[in-house]
Formats: structure tokens, C-alpha cells, sequence
């Protein structure tokens, strides 16, 4: 969008510093303007074939529905005025604008709104000269080594005859499940002789219930409820038990090698191994721990005052990250926190904590590289700018501007400029010797 001459662009500084407000009124042309850019985007997208505006309208309408279209008139319309309106009063910001208005955007008339603004904090260091680290050094302890055949011999577990004859919660069993859900065939809890986990989370508590105590050849009639939203589901089940199971986990001696890795020979080979494997990872773990002792060195020069949206966006960023993570892994952040028996005010108070160290130490990263003079040069923008996804490495320079990418990405070659020379210039202590700076 060209420069846009604004009926109204009043600024004031809100919060103590720690927002700058800006009052807009955005004149009807560039209105105008943005609602046509809106609706061309539009039709090319969704590829309608149109004869005027009025009729993308319509069309776009008659898809998505009045509420969503609206939505997503006034989001694009906001996003293009408050791009120019942010421009020209030249505030250096490093959160994405808030906007707030309160009606929609229509052609020919002028619009109002308000944008809040996070200036960048203004911090300092107290020097700017190498840091002095004292980094861990990693052992690797016979416990370390009893762990991971722990963890091999859980991997080899498999089911066997239970010790005990009647059926218990937490037990397998081999069973014939005949099952209706409110008066229909439960597929996925119906089946002749199949496996069963008689586990709390994975079939109905009124299944466990209805089958504990059973032993091997029973039959019996279950009936139970599971309340739902609106309601209850009703289910109804014949259940015959082939036979009682129980998860058994090998022990790991010679014999129990032979047969299974046989390449180890024996415990004490495959005891070797491990040593090996986790010797040849130590140097991983320790240069992991060397730049987390570096940037946390640099962090603790940091002075200035960060504002709470800062902290707030970090901490949102990095729980966002690791649900998404979790979720890739077919797992979610409920089922992570049970695994290890965390409450979540302690693991959201945990993120933040994490989120809070990673924002001040790339704060402290981008005012050495603003003291040292380590400016990304164009070549090392454009090197940078070319790893990025198709769709933003195929922008033009000017366009990449616009968006605010190129200073960002600058920002980013900065601080890794500033990362690798702390790394090459950090004075590193015994750390027998005692705390480091």
C-alpha cells in the first residue's frame, strides 16, 4: 500500500514505557483501497469469476458465511492500514501490533482504530568483554549403564501367564467381548479371543469393574454407563476370559544375551557397548552445556527494563512449540504431564521460567552485537533469507522490507554473530575452582 495520508495519527506513551498507543483514523480512498486488494485476493484464491465487487461479495458470502467474511474483511483491512499507520510513526517494535475496532470497514468512509505498540526495551550491558564459564564435565557412572539395561530389558518385555488367577485392574487378559453401545455393536471393544489391557484410561471404568475378579473360563453379563456432554452412553456386554496375563520383564544375564544380542557376547560385552555409545555422546552433552553456561554468563550483565508482554509472548511461543512437538509425537500435553506426574501450574510455571532465561539471553546476544558493531551485511541477509521457506524466500527485497522480515532477520544474523564470538573469545575455569564471573 502507498503512503497513506492519514486523517488522524496521534501517538502516546501508555504504561510507563512499556506500550505507545496510537489513535487512527484512516482516510476513505485508503479504505477503499484495501477492501478492493481484499476482494482481487480473494477471487484469485477462491478462484471466482466475477463481475465486479458486489459480486465477490456475494460469492464469498454464499461459501463462508456472513460472520466469517466480515471477520476476514476487517483482518485484512486492519493488517494493511495499521502496516502504514506503524511506518510512519517509526517506532521500533518487537511484538506484533494489538488493534482494537469497533465497527467494520466500508467503502468510502473513513475508519477508525487504535493500535498499541511494544517498544523495544532499552537494555545495556554491564561489559561487553568475554565471559568466564566454568562448564560441567560429563561421567559416565556404572548407574548410567544400569539404566540403560533397565531400559533394554523393558523393551523386551512381553505378556505371560499372571501369577495370581483372578483378574485385577492393571492385568491382560485374553478375552471374548461381545459388546453394544447405547443398542449398537461396539467395534473397537467387541472381539473373539482378543488382548485386553484392564487398565483405568484405556477401557471404561465400568468394564474393570463389571470384570474384576473373573478367572479363567468365566462368563459374565456386564451393564454400565459413561456419562458424555449430553448425557450418558449405555452399554451392555457378554464377556467369556480365555486366560489371565501379566506384562514380564526378562532378566538380563548371559543366557538371556545369547539368545536375544547375540553380537554382545555376554552382559559384561553388552555392558561395554553402552559404555562406548554414552562416552561417544558425552562430547554433545558437554558443547550443549558450554553455550548454555556461555549465553548464561551474558545474561547476567543484562540490565534495562523488559516489558510483561515480552515475557507473556515468550512464554505463549515456547508452550505453543511444545504442544505442537507433543502432538507430533502422537502425545499430548495432558498424557506428558501424567507420564511425569507434574501438575500443570507447575509445568506452565516451569515454560515460563524457560521462555523469561531464552527472551533475556537473545536480549543480551542483540545489545553485544549492537556494542561490537556486528551489523548483518546484505550478503549474509540475503544467504539467510534464502533458507527460509519458498513462500518468504520468494518475496522481493521490498517487499520483504515492507513485512518487517529483513530488520528481523538481521536481528537474527546479529545475534548469532554475537553468539559465535563468545563462543571463540569465553575464558573457560576449573570448575573445581569454584562460580565463574
Amino acid at each position: 500500500m502507498d503512503t497513506v495520508q492519514f486523517v488522524k495519527l496521534e501517538s502516546a506513551v501508555k504504561d510507563d514505557g512499556q506500550r505507545i498507543e496510537i489513535d487512527v483514523v484512516a482516510p476513505a480512498d485508503a479504505v477503499s483501497a484495501a477492501i478492493s486488494e481484499f476482494y482481487a485476493l480473494m477471487a484469485r484464491v477462491k478462484r471466482i469469476d466475477a463481475t465486479d465487487e458486489e459480486d465477490v461479495r456475494r460469492q464469498l458470502v454464499e461459501l463462508v458465511g456472513e460472520g466469517v467474511f466480515l471477520d476476514a474483511l476487517k483482518d485484512f483491512v486492519l493488517n494493511r492500514l495499521t502496516a502504514a499507520a506503524v511506518r510512519q510513526v517509526d517506532v521500533d517494535t518487537v511484538l506484533a501490533p494489538g488493534v482494537h475496532a469497533e465497527g467494520d470497514p466500508a467503502p468510502g468512509e473513513d475508519y477508525a482504530f487504535t493500535v498499541s505498540l511494544t517498544p523495544r526495551p532499552q537494555v545495556t550491558l554491564t561489559s561487553v568483554e568475554p565471559v568466564h564459564v566454568s562448564p560441567s564435565v560429563v561421567t559416565v557412572e556404572e548407574a548410567d549403564i544400569d539404566d540403560q539395561v533397565a531400559y533394554t530389558a523393558q523393551q523386551f518385555a512381553a505378556l505371560g501367564p499372571a501369577d495370581h488367577d483372578d483378574l485385577r485392574d492393571g492385568d491382560f487378559a485374553v478375552m471374548d467381548i461381545d459388546m453394544l453401545k447405547n443398542g449398537h455393536l461396539d467395534k473397537e471393544l467387541s472381539g473373539v479371543r482378543r488382548p485386553v489391557e484392564v487398565r483405568a484410561g484405556l477401557v471404561p471404568d465400568g468394564f474393570i469393574e463389571g470384570v474384576a475378579g473373573m478367572r479363567a473360563g468365566d462368563i459374565r453379563k456386564l451393564s454400565f454407563s459413561v456419562p458424555t456432554v449430553n448425557g450418558a452412553d449405555e452399554y451392555k456386554a457378554d464377556v467369556r476370559l480365555w486366560e489371565v496375563q501379566q506384562r514380564v520383564v526378562p532378566v538380563i544375564d548371559d543366557a538371556w544375551v545369547a539368545d536375544n544380542l547375540p553380537q554382545f557376547g555376554t552382559v559384561q560385552g553388552f555392558r561395554d557397548y553402552i559404555r562406548r555409545d554414552l562416552e561417544s555422546q558425552k562430547g554433545l552433552v558437554e558443547q550443549q552445556d558450554f553455550v548454555y553456561q556461555v549465553r548464561r554468563a551474558l545474561e547476567q550483565r543484562l540490565q534495562g527494563f523488559i516489558p510483561d508482554e515480552m515475557y507473556q509472548q515468550a512464554k505463549d511461543s515456547l508452550m505453543a512449540s511444545t504442544t505442537q512437538k507433543l502432538e507430533s509425537q502422537g502425545s499430548s500435553l495432558d498424557e506428558y504431564l501424567e507420564q511425569h506426574d507434574m501438575a500443570k501450574d507447575a509445568f506452565n510455571m516451569n515454560v515460563f521460567l524457560q521462555a523469561s532465561e531464552f527472551l533475556r539471553q537473545n536480549l543480551a546476544l542483540d545489545a553485544l552485537a549492537r556494542a561490537r558493531g556486528m551489523e548483518a551485511t546484505d550478503e549474509e541477509i540475503a544467504q539467510a533469507k534464502a533458507q527460509l521457506p519458498p513462500s518468504l524466500a520468494g518475496l522481493s527485497d521490498e517487499d520483504f522490507a515492507a513485512r518487517g522480515l529483513r530488520a528481523s532477520l538481521a536481528e537474527r544474523v546479529g545475534r548469532d554473530k554475537a553468539l559465535a564470538w563468545l563462543l571463540d573469545t569465553a575464558v573457560v575455569e576449573d570448575a573445581a575452582a569454584g562460580a565463574g564471573e
